[in-house]
């Protein structure tokens, strides 16, 4: 019932699955995926099954009738901008909308999840560190940063338009080369959080602030950052923002109708789930689906090819 596994769902909604089954599938079949996720985290009781069914049920109600012409709006947008041209200002600008959506979302469900989690064992705590524990141990063992920079923003790149020529890969690799490497900040931020966390449910009976501090966990979690990653936060993400620029400037026609012809998939993926609400898919359906397609942690929509802002953060 921790804040984690909820994020994961939080960005579930927000974005679907960049994977062969297609978001229409993942976003109407949430239902059930949400369990799938939670489960790789925490094992719920029945009593907190119970009380989740509901919350989810509501929040999928609200996100698609309030949330999803938003978002088509903004890739309708984002369409324009990339079919004439797109600034460093603009991709920032975008990369900042979906931020916000994601805080839209956070902030109407943190009161949810702040009542589900005051009902979380000690053990089941102690399995979710142990769960962040192990995820993080498994990061540590990554290539060296440089490399694994150009590793990631060439195929992400590559995911959005297609074969890269020789100059974007330049500027691919003068990018990896000028980020600072802020992995230490983000295993300070992770520490930090976790300990924010244990301390919150640890008060759960006597703290009169709890609502408040999932408010920080889920919300405003930048408030835990140490000093100084701001600065170098928004230096790489200006850093980024400019390569990326750069890069969609070179871009060749066919590599301009590859990446409109993928958001032209996700406006019609929207406007497809805001039209329609099918029934979802049975159980066993999805089950088979996920362990077939492995699926993994979801890719925002809003950064398409400019990807690497956000997960530097995770990266790092």
């Amino acid at each position: 019932m921790q804040t984690k596994p909820f994020r994961w769902i939080l960005i579930l909604i927000l974005s679907g699955l960049l994977s062969a089954c297609g978001m229409r599938f993942v976003y109407n079949n949430l239902n059930w995926l949400a369990y799938w996720y939670i489960d790789d985290y925490i094992e719920m009781n029945s009593e907190q099954k119970a009380a989740f069914k509901p919350m989810l049920k509501s929040w999928l109600v609200w996100h698609r009738n309030e949330q999803l012409p938003v978002y088509l709006a903004q890739l309708q947008l984002f369409h324009a901008q990339i079919n004439s041209g797109i600034s460093q200002q603009q991709l920032l600008e975008q990369v900042d909308a979906w931020q916000e959506h994601y805080r839209v979302l956070a902030g109407h469900v943190y009161l949810d999840v702040a009542q589900l989690a005051q009902t979380a064992s000690s053990q089941q705590l102690s399995d979710f560190m142990a769960k962040l524990a192990e995820q993080r141990e498994d990061s540590d063992r990554q290539q060296s940063h440089y490399d694994y920079r150009i590793e990631h923003i060439s195929n992400s790149v590559e995911r959005w338009l297609g074969d890269v020529s020789p100059k974007q890969q330049q500027v691919i690799e003068q990018l990896a080369k000028q980020l600072i490497d802020t992995r230490a900040d983000w295993h300070n931020v992770q520490s930090r959080w976790q300990q924010y966390l244990a301390y919150s449910l640890s008060g759960q009976s006597k703290s009169e602030n709890f609502e408040q501090e999932f408010y920080v966990l889920m919300v405003n979690s930048e408030s835990l950052w140490p000093p100084g990653l701001a600065e170098r936060f928004y230096h790489n993400r200006q850093l980024w923002a400019q390569g990326m620029s750069e890069i969609l400037a070179l871009a060749n026609k066919q590599q301009k109708r590859h990446i409109l012809a993928k958001i032209d998939a996700y406006i019609e993926d929207l406007q497809s789930l805001i039209e329609d609400n099918p029934q979802p898919a049975k159980p066993d359906v999805v089950a088979k689906l996920v362990k077939q397609l492995r699926l993994t942690q979801p890719l925002l929509v809003a950064h398409c090819c400019l990807q690497t802002s956000s997960d530097d953060q995770q990266a790092k």
